[in-house]
């Protein structure tokens, strides 16, 4: 896979933050993630934060981001859907064996990006957010 970039919709196994910490070391099953690049490494790569997508509404979490209609067709997924930003795996896409399939789904436009990074920011300064490291 070539390098991700910002606002692609991967699909991959994700891992939920309640799985690692029952020692789980892979997701379950495939499902849309959508990339943000929010670091850039010291070896001066983009370090992606993988944050998932789910059908099921939201239970516990109260830092998500409703798909609207339009992004949903944009990144071919289906409704309804959200974006959930209070947890997140890290992992290298280009190498990793949790990714399903090289080539993105589809992707969100930037102006809906900018939504998800600000949720996302509010989550992880709240001290909400939880990274699951993948390697």
């Amino acid at each position: 896979m070539t390098e991700p970039q910002h606002g692609e919709i991967i699909l991959y196994s994700y891992l939920w933050a309640r799985e690692h910490d029952r020692g789980e070391e892979t997701g379950r099953k495939a499902r849309p993630t959508c990339v943000m690049l929010i670091v850039v490494g010291k070896d001066g790569r983009s370090k992606p934060l993988l944050f998932p997508i789910t059908s099921q509404p939201p239970g516990s979490s109260n830092h998500f981001v409703e798909v609207p209609e339009t992004e949903a067709r944009r990144a071919k997924l289906s409704t309804p859907a959200w974006v959930i930003v209070d947890e997140f795996n890290t992992d290298d896409p280009t190498t990793s064996w949790a990714l399903e399939d090289a080539k993105p789904l589809g992707r969100f436009s930037k102006k809906f990006m900018s939504r998800i990074a600000a949720a996302a920011a509010g989550a992880i300064r709240a001290g909400k957010a939880r990274s699951v490291p993948r390697r």
